[in-house]
């Protein structure tokens, strides 16, 4: 699998909700964001992060739209459940892996007559939760690409790029390995995922976060997929292949930058 195109206008579902959400910004995150920059992910749970102080008045808005809230749920499928030696005790350790995304965010159905409802449910964050690195200029977003460092403008559209995407990654799976609540974050090793899918097919290198002021983000980026990584580890392989090493690799990695030959 390769990366596609960076896309060059948000899709259609992020356009949708700006109109239902304007005048208040919006910035779409998780597989949404990643989608945009070319990552190949399928766009399962749509996500998007609002400014703290836009918060409630953004999930007001969603209910007046027609979209109602729900508790998502994460219940372990029956016939996997009847396996497990106790299923109470497995069921109370999902749900406490994802209970801080749960109780940090708000997820809804779409509405009824919607084209998108019972397929696609919407996430709403705050943006103390997604962590994304926001510029002050946010507050009069302009139809300009060049009017907020970091991501591309499309009215109060704010599509993240590379660098403050990672940055909110991996600030999110730290905040999740500080949570005293949950021996192992299925939710922080989802986002941990999301970082490594990043690495993989976009020009995401080991100085993306060389510019980030928050030291802990740093460390934990060069550690697991950085400069620390590489130098115990090596290069990442990023050969497309069914199976590597079997002399039926692609011509170009997962990039779909050139091998050498």
């Amino acid at each position: 699998m390769f990366r596609h195109p960076r896309e060059t206008q948000p899709d259609p579902i992020t356009s949708e909700l700006s109109h239902i959400l304007s005048p208040l910004v919006i910035f779409p995150w998780g597989p949404l964001a990643m989608n945009y920059l070319g990552v190949p992910i399928v766009v399962g749970n749509a996500m998007i992060a609002v400014r703290d102080e836009d918060y409630e008045l953004a999930c007001q808005k969603l209910r007046d739209s027609g979209f109602y809230e729900i508790i998502p749920d994460r219940s372990i499928p029956p016939e996997i459940l009847a396996t497990l030696p106790d299923p109470e005790q497995a069921t109370e350790e999902v749900e406490r892996e994802y209970r801080r995304l749960d109780n940090s965010t708000v997820t809804f159905e779409y509405p009824i007559n919607h084209h998108l409802s019972g397929s696609l449910q919407l996430t709403v964050a705050p943006n103390t939760f997604a962590n994304l690195p926001i510029p002050d200029v946010t507050g009069d977003v302009k139809q300009d690409m060049s009017s907020t460092s970091g991501y591309d403008i499309y009215g109060n559209i704010c599509e993240p790029l590379e660098e403050a995407l990672v940055e909110s990654f991996v600030k999110c799976v730290i905040d999740d390995e500080n949570d005293e609540n949950a021996e192992f974050s299925g939710w922080g090793d989802r986002v941990s995922t999301w970082v490594a899918m990043m690495c993989g097919y976009l020009e995401v290198n080991n100085d993306i976060l060389d510019n980030c002021p928050d030291e802990r983000a740093v460390k934990w980026f060069s550690v697991t997929y950085g400069r620390i990584h590489e130098e115990k580890f090596g290069p990442w392989d990023r050969r497309v292949s069914k199976r590597l090493g079997s002399g039926r690799e692609m011509p170009v990695d997962m990039r779909g930058n050139p091998l050498p030959k």
